[in-house]
């Protein structure tokens, strides 16, 4: 039924079925037959990767069937008397490889931003894009239209932070985003990854060992921990530098108060130890001695 309901929300974007405009409504929405040679593929088109078995089962299905659903188009802003694909590539795409000369359409008035819009909904509601084509759809939705994360989530019915975990992940190197378009990692480990220190090299490992997201979540941590460990024993082998500890000594003898001296590269924090206002008042006084 949810299914149902976001995909009847998609296709008022697509044909104009607005609420907020009801007097733009088209309930006898028209279909037409145009020859599949003046359409043009949608640069915009979420979608970058079509599995050839499943394209084939659809072209086949068409060819014995028929075309049951329309693909919607616009007219193409670039060539006169070509159209570009709103909803529907797939249908597209397996009624050429049926070999059918003309395909069933519904045009589009809409502009291009309610177009790419559509078509992402078309997409992200039938759950068949890769987690890095989806997130690329809301990305661009973000830099070429606009639009924030709350009217995204409102369009396709998506929660809001379902949205910006999504966007978080075209941040990831260029590596670990081909594991994510191959499905050698999810996208949970995917977001698990954008906490790392190391992403590829984390990812290698999750590949190579088979790891689940707990897993990958914990080897995370693991790495974390490493690297805390790593700066603590840095700092310490700064500390324990024998002139810096002489210069200790010295200082503590000196003013009769423990002196720690905090030294990163000939840079840092020299700090006098007090117990009592009146141990502050006698250090003070000591260094405003001529």
């Amino acid at each position: 039924m949810i299914t149902k309901k976001r995909l009847k929300t998609g296709l008022n974007i697509l044909l104009g079925d607005d609420k907020k405009s009801s007097a733009n409504i088209n309930t006898n929405i028209q279909k037409t037959k145009i020859d599949l040679s003046l359409i043009e593929v949608n640069s915009k088109q979420p979608r970058k990767t079509f599995d050839d078995d499943k394209l084939l089962e659809l072209s086949n299905s068409i060819k014995n069937i028929g075309q049951i659903v329309p693909i919607i188009v616009r007219e193409s802003p670039k060539n006169k008397n070509k159209y570009i694909v709103v909803a529907g590539e797939r249908r597209w795409r397996a009624s050429k490889l049926a070999g059918l000369k003309t395909i069933d359409v519904v045009f589009s008035d809409k502009n291009e931003k309610l177009s790419s819009l559509a078509s992402v909904i078309e997409n992200v509601q039938r759950e068949d894009l890769n987690s890095m084509e989806e997130a690329e759809a809301y990305n661009s939705l973000i830099n070429e239209h606009n639009l924030t994360h709350e009217e995204i989530s409102k369009f396709t019915g998506k929660s809001r932070s379902y949205i910006s975990n999504f966007i978080r992940i075209v941040g990831l190197p260029d590596d670990v985003k081909q594991f994510l378009i191959e499905r050698k990692i999810t996208f949970g480990h995917a977001r698990a990854l954008l906490s790392a220190k190391h992403i590829t090299k984390m990812a290698n490992i999750v590949i190579k060992h088979q790891l689940n997201v707990r897993q990958t979540e914990d080897l995370i941590k693991e790495e974390q921990k490493e690297i805390s460990k790593k700066d603590i024993n840095n700092e310490n082998i700064n500390e324990k530098d024998p002139n810096i500890s002489d210069y200790e000594k010295y200082l503590s003898l000196k003013l009769g108060y423990e002196v720690e001296i905090k030294d990163k590269k000939g840079k840092g924090v020299l700090s006098v130890k007090y117990k009592t206002l009146d141990q502050l008042e006698n250090i003070i006084s000591i260094f405003n001695k001529e």
